[in-house]
């Protein structure tokens, strides 16, 4: 089994309430736990193309800085691995200008399963002011299948604001 596309890039969104509401209880406690932007903008972080491997590929526990106290870092191997189940959007066609969101359907080639790995203590630490890094750059497990767009078309239930 391999890596079913060459991935140049990818980007990692917090894509519903939920998932932001609980990065917001995780990095910001209960105090401005959504920020207002959430509802206007996609938020995400450009991800590293170079931690994708198939699914099944062995996942290193990652070392880096953790703060038990909020204040002095040590070293430690992550004693929080964990990873979230995500749906990932292969996109493609490639654009040379930003995409009407009416037109974004016609760049999608297909979907596939993705293992959005991250070592919670050390993004913790990280994460201000910049984002992840250490945390998140050691594995993104990707399945070696694809479902296209066109073959999930007699499936489709809703009609929505990217659609014709």
């Amino acid at each position: 089994m391999v890596i079913p596309l060459q991935v140049g890039d990818f980007t990692d969104f917090s894509s519903s309430k939920n998932h932001a509401f609980n990065i917001g209880i995780m990095f910001r406690g209960k105090d401005n736990i959504i920020y207002p932007n959430f509802a206007h903008m996609p938020i995400a972080y450009h991800s590293r193309a170079s931690s994708l491997v198939v699914s099944g590929t062995p996942i290193r526990r990652p070392k880096g800085q953790v703060s038990l106290d909020k204040q002095r870092p040590i070293w430690s191997a992550t004693h929080s691995l964990d990873f979230e189940l995500e749906l990932a959007t292969v996109v493609g066609r490639a654009n040379d200008k930003p995409v009407k969101m009416c037109d974004a359907s016609e760049h999608i080639f297909g979907y596939t399963l993705l293992n959005d790995w991250s070592a919670r203590d050390i993004l913790t630490w990280e994460y201000v002011p910049l984002g992840p890094f250490n945390s998140k750059n050691f594995g993104t497990s990707i399945s070696p299948w694809i479902i296209t767009a066109e073959a999930l078309e007699p499936f489709k239930l809703l009609r929505g604001p990217m659609d014709p």
